[in-house]
Protein backbone atom coordinates (compact mmCIF):
# COMPACT_ATOMS: atom_id res chain seq x y z
CA UNK A 1 0.00 0.00 0.00
CA UNK A 2 1.41 3.91 -0.96
CA UNK A 3 2.37 5.40 2.20
CA UNK A 4 3.25 9.15 1.82
CA UNK A 5 6.32 10.63 2.94
CA UNK A 6 6.30 10.97 6.78
CA UNK A 7 6.32 14.43 8.65
CA UNK A 8 7.74 15.43 11.87
CA UNK A 9 5.70 16.60 14.71
CA UNK A 10 6.78 20.11 15.28
CA UNK A 11 6.08 18.99 19.55
CA UNK A 12 7.60 15.88 19.11
CA UNK A 13 11.09 17.43 21.04
CA UNK A 14 8.97 18.67 23.61
CA UNK A 15 6.66 15.87 24.56
CA UNK A 16 9.04 13.17 23.64
CA UNK A 17 5.91 10.80 22.14
CA UNK A 18 5.33 9.83 18.88
CA UNK A 19 1.89 10.55 18.30
CA UNK A 20 1.15 9.57 15.17
CA UNK A 21 1.64 13.18 13.11
CA UNK A 22 5.15 11.89 12.02
CA UNK A 23 3.96 9.94 9.24
CA UNK A 24 0.79 9.32 8.15
CA UNK A 25 -1.53 7.54 5.77
CA UNK A 26 -3.92 7.22 3.15
CA UNK A 27 -6.27 6.03 5.67
CA UNK A 28 -8.35 8.84 7.87
CA UNK A 29 -8.27 7.70 11.35
CA UNK A 30 -10.89 5.85 12.85
CA UNK A 31 -10.05 7.46 16.37
CA UNK A 32 -12.72 10.30 16.81
CA UNK A 33 -9.59 12.21 19.48
CA UNK A 34 -7.97 12.65 16.62
CA UNK A 35 -10.55 14.38 14.43
CA UNK A 36 -10.50 18.68 14.90
CA UNK A 37 -11.72 20.18 18.19
CA UNK A 38 -14.91 21.09 16.88
CA UNK A 39 -15.55 17.62 16.42
CA UNK A 40 -14.10 16.84 19.71
CA UNK A 41 -16.50 19.52 21.19
CA UNK A 42 -19.25 17.96 19.78
CA UNK A 43 -19.97 14.71 21.55
CA UNK A 44 -16.88 13.09 19.94
CA UNK A 45 -19.50 12.40 17.38
CA UNK A 46 -16.83 12.30 13.79
CA UNK A 47 -19.64 11.20 11.15
CA UNK A 48 -16.96 9.70 9.57
CA UNK A 49 -17.55 8.76 5.82
CA UNK A 50 -16.41 5.08 5.90
CA UNK A 51 -17.34 4.31 2.13
CA UNK A 52 -14.52 2.62 0.66
CA UNK A 53 -12.77 1.39 3.63
CA UNK A 54 -12.10 -2.35 4.52
CA UNK A 55 -13.30 -4.15 7.11
CA UNK A 56 -12.59 -7.73 8.58
CA UNK A 57 -15.53 -9.80 10.40
CA UNK A 58 -15.16 -13.33 11.82
CA UNK A 59 -18.14 -15.25 12.58
CA UNK A 60 -19.91 -13.76 9.76
CA UNK A 61 -21.86 -16.44 7.72
CA UNK A 62 -24.52 -15.67 10.08
CA UNK A 63 -26.25 -13.98 13.18
CA UNK A 64 -24.55 -10.99 14.29
CA UNK A 65 -21.65 -11.18 11.92
CA UNK A 66 -23.87 -11.29 9.30
CA UNK A 67 -25.77 -8.40 10.66
CA UNK A 68 -22.37 -6.35 11.04
CA UNK A 69 -21.39 -7.21 7.58
CA UNK A 70 -24.57 -5.89 6.04
CA UNK A 71 -24.49 -2.96 8.25
CA UNK A 72 -20.85 -1.97 6.74
CA UNK A 73 -21.96 -2.93 2.80
CA UNK A 74 -24.24 -0.17 3.93
CA UNK A 75 -21.88 2.52 4.51
CA UNK A 76 -20.33 1.34 1.32
CA UNK A 77 -17.25 -0.45 2.98
CA UNK A 78 -15.84 -3.84 1.42
CA UNK A 79 -15.71 -6.69 3.33
CA UNK A 80 -13.74 -9.80 3.70
CA UNK A 81 -15.45 -12.44 6.16
CA UNK A 82 -14.19 -15.32 7.53
CA UNK A 83 -16.47 -18.18 9.34
CA UNK A 84 -15.55 -22.08 10.96
CA UNK A 85 -18.29 -23.15 8.21
CA UNK A 86 -16.37 -22.31 5.13
CA UNK A 87 -18.65 -23.85 3.10
CA UNK A 88 -21.61 -21.35 4.98
CA UNK A 89 -19.44 -18.74 4.68
CA UNK A 90 -18.82 -18.78 0.65
CA UNK A 91 -22.92 -18.89 0.37
CA UNK A 92 -23.30 -15.97 2.34
CA UNK A 93 -20.58 -13.99 0.53
CA UNK A 94 -21.85 -14.87 -2.77
CA UNK A 95 -25.54 -13.95 -1.01
CA UNK A 96 -23.86 -10.28 -0.31
CA UNK A 97 -22.20 -10.14 -3.68
CA UNK A 98 -25.47 -10.29 -5.39
CA UNK A 99 -26.92 -7.39 -3.45
CA UNK A 100 -24.16 -5.28 -5.36
CA UNK A 101 -21.76 -5.99 -2.30
CA UNK A 102 -17.42 -5.67 -2.88
CA UNK A 103 -16.93 -9.10 -0.89
CA UNK A 104 -14.13 -11.59 -0.27
CA UNK A 105 -14.58 -14.58 2.08
CA UNK A 106 -12.64 -17.13 3.79
CA UNK A 107 -12.53 -19.94 5.82
CA UNK A 108 -10.73 -19.36 9.04
CA UNK A 109 -10.36 -20.93 12.78
CA UNK A 110 -9.75 -18.02 14.91
CA UNK A 111 -8.07 -20.50 17.49
CA UNK A 112 -5.57 -20.92 14.96
CA UNK A 113 -2.96 -18.52 14.43
CA UNK A 114 -1.74 -19.21 11.51
CA UNK A 115 -5.28 -19.17 9.67
CA UNK A 116 -6.30 -15.93 11.31
CA UNK A 117 -2.54 -14.77 9.57
CA UNK A 118 -3.86 -15.92 6.30
CA UNK A 119 -7.19 -13.98 6.71
CA UNK A 120 -4.99 -10.71 7.12
CA UNK A 121 -2.95 -11.92 4.13
CA UNK A 122 -5.90 -12.15 2.07
CA UNK A 123 -7.59 -8.89 3.02
CA UNK A 124 -4.31 -7.01 2.03
CA UNK A 125 -4.05 -8.70 -0.92
CA UNK A 126 -7.01 -7.75 -2.00
CA UNK A 127 -7.74 -4.50 -0.54
CA UNK A 128 -4.54 -3.34 0.25
CA UNK A 129 -5.30 -2.61 3.93
CA UNK A 130 -7.45 -2.96 6.82
CA UNK A 131 -9.25 0.02 8.54
CA UNK A 132 -11.89 -2.16 10.85
CA UNK A 133 -11.43 -5.73 12.21
CA UNK A 134 -14.60 -6.98 14.46
CA UNK A 135 -13.55 -10.32 16.35
CA UNK A 136 -16.97 -11.60 16.63
CA UNK A 137 -16.45 -15.30 16.33
CA UNK A 138 -17.69 -17.10 19.60
CA UNK A 139 -19.18 -19.99 21.06
CA UNK A 140 -21.99 -20.23 23.97
CA UNK A 141 -22.68 -22.36 26.39
CA UNK A 142 -25.26 -23.28 29.58
CA UNK A 143 -24.18 -25.65 31.63
CA UNK A 144 -24.41 -25.52 35.66
CA UNK A 145 -20.33 -25.51 36.70
CA UNK A 146 -20.53 -28.48 38.91
CA UNK A 147 -21.11 -30.33 35.38
CA UNK A 148 -18.81 -28.57 33.11
CA UNK A 149 -16.47 -30.65 31.46
CA UNK A 150 -12.20 -29.64 30.88
CA UNK A 151 -13.32 -29.59 27.09
CA UNK A 152 -16.07 -26.81 28.28
CA UNK A 153 -13.19 -24.81 29.06
CA UNK A 154 -10.73 -25.61 26.79
CA UNK A 155 -13.14 -24.89 23.58
CA UNK A 156 -14.69 -21.59 25.15
CA UNK A 157 -11.81 -19.89 26.31
CA UNK A 158 -10.00 -21.38 22.68
CA UNK A 159 -12.49 -19.76 20.94
CA UNK A 160 -13.62 -16.66 22.99
CA UNK A 161 -10.83 -15.19 24.68
CA UNK A 162 -7.97 -17.11 21.94
CA UNK A 163 -9.84 -16.01 18.55
CA UNK A 164 -9.79 -12.67 19.68
CA UNK A 165 -5.91 -12.31 20.87
CA UNK A 166 -5.04 -13.76 17.77
CA UNK A 167 -7.52 -11.19 15.70
CA UNK A 168 -5.20 -8.09 17.78
CA UNK A 169 -2.00 -9.69 17.32
CA UNK A 170 -2.22 -10.29 13.79
CA UNK A 171 -4.29 -7.04 12.66
CA UNK A 172 -2.72 -4.40 15.20
CA UNK A 173 0.87 -4.45 13.82
CA UNK A 174 -0.62 -3.74 10.17
CA UNK A 175 -3.01 -0.78 11.71
CA UNK A 176 0.26 0.60 13.79
CA UNK A 177 2.00 0.50 10.17
CA UNK A 178 -0.65 2.32 8.78
CA UNK A 179 -1.01 4.63 11.37
CA UNK A 180 -5.09 3.87 11.02
CA UNK A 181 -7.34 1.24 12.19
CA UNK A 182 -9.93 0.26 14.42
CA UNK A 183 -10.40 -2.86 16.50
CA UNK A 184 -13.88 -4.16 17.58
CA UNK A 185 -14.94 -7.33 19.52
CA UNK A 186 -18.06 -8.74 20.61
CA UNK A 187 -18.40 -9.61 24.10
CA UNK A 188 -21.86 -9.81 25.83
CA UNK A 189 -24.12 -8.39 28.51
CA UNK A 190 -22.72 -11.95 29.94
CA UNK A 191 -19.10 -9.72 29.63
CA UNK A 192 -20.94 -7.28 32.49
CA UNK A 193 -22.60 -9.05 35.07
CA UNK A 194 -22.67 -12.86 35.90
CA UNK A 195 -25.58 -15.21 35.24
CA UNK A 196 -26.05 -18.40 37.07
CA UNK A 197 -25.41 -21.07 34.80
CA UNK A 198 -23.65 -19.67 32.21
CA UNK A 199 -20.27 -19.75 34.26
CA UNK A 200 -17.89 -21.02 31.16
CA UNK A 201 -19.50 -18.10 29.00
CA UNK A 202 -19.54 -15.69 31.48
CA UNK A 203 -15.44 -15.80 32.30
CA UNK A 204 -14.96 -15.63 28.70
CA UNK A 205 -16.85 -12.18 27.81
CA UNK A 206 -15.44 -10.84 30.88
CA UNK A 207 -12.21 -11.57 29.57
CA UNK A 208 -13.00 -10.02 26.42
CA UNK A 209 -14.35 -7.02 27.73
CA UNK A 210 -11.34 -6.52 29.78
CA UNK A 211 -9.45 -7.33 27.43
CA UNK A 212 -10.91 -4.68 24.90
CA UNK A 213 -11.20 -1.83 27.67
CA UNK A 214 -7.33 -1.97 28.61
CA UNK A 215 -6.87 -1.96 24.72
CA UNK A 216 -8.39 0.95 24.41
CA UNK A 217 -6.56 2.71 27.05
CA UNK A 218 -3.43 1.45 25.26
CA UNK A 219 -4.43 2.41 22.55
CA UNK A 220 -5.33 6.12 23.34
CA UNK A 221 -1.57 6.64 25.04
CA UNK A 222 0.77 4.29 22.80
CA UNK A 223 -1.17 4.85 19.25
CA UNK A 224 -3.85 7.27 19.14
CA UNK A 225 -4.54 7.35 15.89
CA UNK A 226 -5.60 3.91 16.83
CA UNK A 227 -8.64 3.05 18.51
CA UNK A 228 -11.00 0.14 20.00
CA UNK A 229 -14.69 -0.89 21.28
CA UNK A 230 -16.66 -3.59 22.40
CA UNK A 231 -19.94 -4.82 21.54
CA UNK A 232 -22.16 -5.98 24.55
CA UNK A 233 -24.85 -7.61 23.15
CA UNK A 234 -28.62 -8.45 25.18
CA UNK A 235 -30.87 -10.99 23.63
CA UNK A 236 -30.34 -11.54 19.94
CA UNK A 237 -32.05 -14.16 17.42
CA UNK A 238 -29.43 -15.76 16.08
CA UNK A 239 -28.59 -19.26 15.77
CA UNK A 240 -25.38 -19.13 18.40
CA UNK A 241 -26.72 -22.61 20.34
CA UNK A 242 -27.30 -24.91 17.79
CA UNK A 243 -23.59 -23.30 16.18
CA UNK A 244 -22.07 -24.12 19.68
CA UNK A 245 -23.90 -27.48 19.76
CA UNK A 246 -21.80 -28.68 17.09
CA UNK A 247 -18.68 -27.05 18.08
CA UNK A 248 -19.22 -28.54 21.94
CA UNK A 249 -19.99 -31.94 20.23
CA UNK A 250 -16.69 -31.82 17.65
CA UNK A 251 -15.41 -31.10 21.28
CA UNK A 252 -16.56 -33.61 22.86
CA UNK A 253 -18.52 -32.24 25.41
CA UNK A 254 -21.61 -33.66 25.79
CA UNK A 255 -23.40 -31.04 26.45
CA UNK A 256 -26.71 -29.89 24.76
CA UNK A 257 -28.68 -27.01 23.94
CA UNK A 258 -31.01 -24.85 26.70
CA UNK A 259 -34.64 -24.58 25.03
CA UNK A 260 -35.11 -21.60 27.34
CA UNK A 261 -32.18 -19.94 26.23
CA UNK A 262 -32.86 -20.62 22.65
CA UNK A 263 -36.19 -19.10 23.14
CA UNK A 264 -34.93 -15.99 24.92
CA UNK A 265 -32.87 -14.93 21.90
CA UNK A 266 -35.11 -16.16 19.58
CA UNK A 267 -37.62 -13.13 20.80
CA UNK A 268 -34.01 -10.80 20.35
CA UNK A 269 -33.22 -7.86 18.73
CA UNK A 270 -32.29 -8.77 14.75
CA UNK A 271 -28.87 -9.35 14.22
CA UNK A 272 -28.74 -6.54 11.02
CA UNK A 273 -30.07 -4.32 13.94
CA UNK A 274 -27.67 -5.35 16.65
CA UNK A 275 -24.78 -4.37 12.75
CA UNK A 276 -26.24 -1.33 12.34
CA UNK A 277 -25.57 -0.24 15.94
CA UNK A 278 -22.29 -1.64 16.38
CA UNK A 279 -21.37 0.32 13.07
CA UNK A 280 -23.05 3.38 13.71
CA UNK A 281 -21.37 3.37 17.27
CA UNK A 282 -17.52 2.72 15.92
CA UNK A 283 -18.41 5.56 13.37
CA UNK A 284 -19.28 8.18 15.96
CA UNK A 285 -16.55 7.10 18.21
CA UNK A 286 -18.35 4.91 21.38
CA UNK A 287 -16.44 2.72 23.17
CA UNK A 288 -19.07 0.45 24.35
CA UNK A 289 -21.81 -0.62 22.15
CA UNK A 290 -24.89 -1.84 23.78
CA UNK A 291 -27.63 -2.78 22.24
CA UNK A 292 -30.10 -2.77 25.57
CA UNK A 293 -28.98 0.42 27.29
CA UNK A 294 -31.93 0.61 29.28
CA UNK A 295 -31.78 -3.00 29.81
CA UNK A 296 -27.64 -3.07 30.66
CA UNK A 297 -28.54 -0.20 33.56
CA UNK A 298 -31.70 -2.23 35.08
CA UNK A 299 -29.38 -4.27 35.61
CA UNK A 300 -26.08 -2.68 36.36
CA UNK A 301 -26.58 0.22 38.46
CA UNK A 302 -27.89 -2.17 41.43
CA UNK A 303 -25.43 -4.10 40.61
CA UNK A 304 -22.73 -1.04 41.23
CA UNK A 305 -25.15 -0.32 44.36
CA UNK A 306 -24.75 -4.08 45.98
CA UNK A 307 -20.62 -3.65 45.51
CA UNK A 308 -20.50 -0.13 47.50
CA UNK A 309 -21.55 -2.23 50.01
CA UNK A 310 -19.84 -5.52 49.59
CA UNK A 311 -22.92 -7.46 48.67
CA UNK A 312 -23.68 -10.07 45.60
CA UNK A 313 -26.36 -8.54 43.37
CA UNK A 314 -29.11 -10.93 42.19
CA UNK A 315 -31.73 -9.84 39.82
CA UNK A 316 -35.51 -10.25 40.90
CA UNK A 317 -36.27 -12.54 38.04
CA UNK A 318 -34.63 -14.98 36.10
CA UNK A 319 -32.24 -13.61 33.36
CA UNK A 320 -33.81 -15.67 31.05
CA UNK A 321 -37.21 -13.53 31.40
CA UNK A 322 -35.51 -9.97 31.49
CA UNK A 323 -36.01 -8.11 28.18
Amino acid sequence: MPRSERRECPRRSTCGTDCGMSGSSSRQSLNPALRSTSSRRSSWRTDMDLNGKTAVITGAAGGIGLGIARACLKKGMQIVIADLDAGRVAETAAQLRDTGGDVTHIGCDVRSIEQVQQLRAEAVAAYGGVDLVCNNAGVGLSRPIAETTAADWELLIDVNIRGVVNGIQTFLPLMIEQRSGHINATSSMSGLVGDPGLVVYNATKFAVTGMMEALAQELAVEHPNLSASVLCPGPVATDLMSTSEKQLADAGSGATSNEAIAAYLAAGLSPDDVGQICIDGIRNGRFWLLTHPELTWEIMDPRYAAMKNGQLYSHSEAWTDQR
